[in-house]
């Protein structure tokens, strides 16, 4: 008897489970590991989709009578050899069910792509939608959003207008409830992510130095088993062109290539760069595609119609076949890791993925995360340096440390200081052009009454309110960055005294562009940063109209830190300096260091030297020191024996576990029956396990859209200790009445 091994894709704890079903004879031909099907599951007749995990021909030793495969959705296989081995890896390492670890690999816009109805979001009612946005009657950033990108576009697709403006289906009721907008289906033809190619011009490789000719030769090295490589290289030291010239390589072989970037904005340049120099067979995936533009892309990785894919994080699950390289751009970078269930990290994912089909991996970055470089220097990866820039006659830019304190004795004000005012002015004169850096969007940071000092809270998050200009009216808003809650600046009473007047502390990315306006009058200004970024294209506009000198000064948040060449930028700014290097968390100081000097590696990458001015309040701060003159080895050093010192990663394992309620004595007698839990169950366990359990602790934010969360954090010796420990807590507890998340890798 011909019988298949079948996933369920929507499995649940309950029915996460490899179920065996009988293969008609009508299909036996035909049936194959990895295709998607329709199968009965369950009473009532009810049907499932699931993925053939492996199929047998030998007879049947069960007891049950087995039920037959209804349909085949697609005979062309949505998931290769590799994919299949990762279910198991992906549904244990980052604890979660197998049908989690099918739908990253097999998204629902390739799921369903059977169906060529797709659901578009109309504005109904411009009039009221204007009303209410002048008069700010909303309470909500996300129906502001909605209604504010429908105003420009009339009707989208839906899941183009959820994606730009970073909501979720459950915004859209309330607005269609009110008349505003509506919601239905047709058939559409399909669109495609494809450029016209003959408007991408073709660009020549540039002559390697030595030790781009190195790394490229290391690289390409044929070998049969996988290998891992660290580029570490300063900014501007040609890391991109090693990357091409590799990938080159390994396409002549008639090898294919995955090529991850970590930033979204990050992406139309990487994807211009390629096709200029590849032209053709550029497959592209990443999270701003409409669900019919995610189809054809992937359709086209699966039928091998692409050799090289360029993605962002979820592109590392793309079903690539004789894949032989994997190149990781700004490994460092936390955009790597999901920040939903399950919280995977492509890194991580890439490497095992590595070993399974022999191929190579290139980690690039200018400040690799201390993991990396540990694993780097003590022999596990192996390390190609660049220790000078890729033009012969581009330097690292003059780094001046400027000390606010004297600034603002001096009358600078809070936002430039004296060198910096007149770098910028400089630089604009010569038809040169300047990046400001701060890591901060919005007006103000937040908002404190001026009678007690209290500042102004979100209802539903403990965290303060951030003011932003409202472009319909006059009056600011104060907006909560986490759940979207809004309220006028006019209508806000402090909770504590009942006062009505306020001040606003510190500044964001808005106050900074209106400051730069005042301060030169006639000049071009573009801002990058979530607030202007949520149309489709919106990064690739705005880096294009500053390549092409549309604007003199550009100014942002992380967003324009990394991975951008700019070749007629002279001088950075790196505004609050202070805000960055003052976080809490372990791994705070690693991403100030990458931040600042990522952001500083963005001048004088052409013929004309580059000024970077950091601005601090703490002049004398290591990290600050470290950063100005790209001394990573030194900060290396400081942080390894930091890190030795607490038995951090990379010398232990460390993950989280948060308990979430919206009632604080629900959250109290969870957490107690939780503390009880795991310190016996650690009591049992052997020594050499070397369990350190601390807990439970209110989490950094303790409220978070109206639930309240306590945080456990458990140590052990190695990370296969921390998932056997949360994968048992999540066998022993009912998640549906204990509201457990996991990260198992903190």
């Amino acid at each position: 008897m011909l019988t298949a091994s079948v996933i369920l894709r929507d499995s649940v704890k309950n029915t996460d489970l490899v179920y065996t079903y009988k293969v008609p004879d009508s299909m036996s031909e035909i049936i194959l590991p990895g295709q998607i099907v329709e199968v009965p599951f369950g009473r009532h007749n009810g049907t499932k989709d699931g993925i053939i995990k492996s199929v047998e021909n030998e007879e049947y030793q069960g007891k049950y009578k087995l039920k037959e495969i209804l349909t085949i959705k697609d005979v062309v296989p949505v998931m290769n050899a590799d994919q299949l081995k990762l279910i198991d890896y992906i549904s244990k390492r980052y604890v979660c069910t197998m049908g989690d670890a099918i739908s990253l690999m097999v998204p629902a816009a390739v799921a369903n792509h059977q169906n060529p109805l797709v659901r578009f979001v109309k504005l109904e009612n411009k009039e009221l939608a204007l009303e209410l946005l002048h008069s700010n009657k909303l309470r909500s950033i996300n129906q502001i959003n909605i209604l504010t990108y429908l105003l420009e576009k009339n009707v989208v697709p839906a899941s183009e207008l959820l994606m730009n403006t970073s909501t979720n289906n459950s915004v859209l009721t309330p607005l269609k409830n009110k008349g505003l907008i509506s919601v239905y289906s047709e058939r559409v033809v399909t669109d495609t992510v494809s450029e016209d190619e003959t408007t991408v011009p073709v660009t020549s490789s540039h002559t390697l130095n030595d030790e781009q000719q190195k790394a490229v030769d290391r690289i390409c090295e044929k070998r049969d088993r996988a290998k891992v490589f660290l580029l570490h290289g300063i900014t501007g030291s040609g890391k991109t062109e090693v990357f091409l010239r590799s990938a080159e390589r390994y396409l002549e072989r008639g090898e294919r290539v995955l090529y991850l970037v970590p930033e979204i904005s990050l992406t139309p340049q990487t994807i211009r760069w390629i096709r200029s120099r590849f032209r053709e067979g550029v497959a592209v995936l990443h999270s701003r595609l409409t669900d019919k533009q995610r189809y054809e892309e992937w359709n086209k990785i699966r039928n091998n119609e692409a050799s090289i894919v360029v993605a962002a994080r979820s592109g590392v699950f793309a079903p690539i076949d004789n894949l032989k390289l994997i190149i990781i751009d700004e490994e460092h970078d936390s955009s790597y890791k999901s920040d939903t269930h399950p919280r995977y990290n492509a890194r991580e994912i890439a490497m095992t993925r590595a070993k399974m089909c022999g191929a190579t991996v290139v980690l690039g970055s200018a400040t690799p995360s201390i993991e990396t470089y540990y694993a780097a220097t003590n022999g596990y990866y192996e390390l190609l340096s660049l220790t000078k820039r890729a033009n012969p006659n581009a330097r690292l830019p003059k780094v001046t440390i400027v000390d606010m304190k004297e600034q603002v004795k001096l009358g600078a004000g809070s936002f430039f200081s004296i060198p910096l005012r007149n770098s910028m002015a400089k630089a604009i004169s010569e038809n040169k052009q300047v990046i400001l850096f701060l890591n901060r969007r919005g007006f103000s940071r937040t908002h404190i009454c001026k009678d007690c000092g209290e500042p102004r809270f979100c209802p539903s998050c403990s965290v303060g309110l951030t003011l932003h200009n409202n472009r319909y009216s006059s009056d600011k808003l104060l907006i909560c960055h986490y759940c979207g809650y809004t309220e006028t600046l006019s209508s806000i009473k402090c909770d504590s005294c009942g006062s009505t007047e306020f001040t606003s502390i510190g500044f964001g990315t808005q106050q900074l562009e209106e400051e730069v306006k005042k301060n030169f009058p006639g000049v071009g200004v573009l801002r990058m940063d979530q607030d202007t970024t949520t149309g489709a294209g919106s990064h690739e506009k705005i880096i294009e109209a500053f390549r092409n000198k549309e604007a003199s000064i550009l100014i942002g948040t992380q967003m324009i830190a990394k991975g951008h060449d700019f070749p007629a930028v002279t001088v950075v700014g790196i505004l609050d300096t202070d805000i960055m290097t003052s976080s809490p968390d372990y791994r705070g100081s690693e991403r100030a260091y990458q931040l600042i000097t990522q952001a500083s590696g963005r001048a004088g990458r052409d013929n004309d030297p580059g000024e970077v001015f950091i601005q601090t309040y703490r002049p004398d701060n290591p990290l600050v020191l470290y950063a100005a003159c790209q001394d990573y080895e030194s900060f290396y050093n400081s942080q390894i024996e930091y890190r030795k010192a607490l038995a951090l990663p990379p010398f232990k394992a460390s993950g989280e576990l948060v308990i979430s309620s919206s009632d604080e004595v629900e959250l109290a007698r969870i957490s107690g029956d939780l503390n009880k839990y795991l310190r016996d169950f650690l009591g049992f366990q052997s020594s050499d396990c070397a369990f350190e359990l601390y807990g439970p602790i209110p989490a950094p934010i303790y409220e978070l859209r109206g639930n309240y969360r306590n945080v456990f954090n458990i140590k052990a010796k190695n990370r296969s200790l921390v998932i056997g420990v949360f994968s048992q807590v999540l066998k022993d507890f009912d998640y549906t009445i204990y509201p457990i998340s996991i990260d198992s890798d903190k």
